[in-house]
């Protein structure tokens, strides 16, 4: 479990955009560790490739994204994901986040602008 990174990601046309740290330096929150915020990570962000300037070009939650973050008390990690991400999408999250096992959740907090106006492309 020590390689595994807790943060936030967007998944951008396929491509991700994330803000990670490895779960050692994670931010303390009750009893679980994550890292950053999707709205004050997008404020900040100064695009450096096409990605993330597309990123950029639109409102924080307008693509879909999601949040990984570790339970102390199971020693678990979830991976919260909007429901539009396809499965693909989720395995290169896992992958980049190098997750040795997660549980997948879904959460109101993370839906784009899609799944936010009640469509959802299965």
């Amino acid at each position: 479990m020590t390689q595994a990174k807790v943060g936030i990601f967007f998944v951008v046309n396929g491509d991700l955009v994330l803000d990670t740290v490895s779960l050692e330096q994670g931010e303390l929150y009750g009893d679980t560790v994550g890292f950053s915020g999707h709205y004050d990570y997008w404020e900040a962000l100064t695009p450096q490739n096409s990605t993330e300037q597309l990123f950029k070009n639109h409102a924080y939650d307008y693509f879909p994204r999601g949040r990984v973050v570790y339970f102390k008390k199971s020693n678990s990690l979830r991976l919260y994901a909007d429901r539009c991400m396809k499965k693909a999408d989720i395995e290169k999250v896992a992958a980049t986040f190098q997750l040795p096992a997660y549980r997948l959740a879904r959460d109101e907090h993370y839906q784009c602008s899609r799944c936010n106006r009640g469509f959802v492309d299965i």
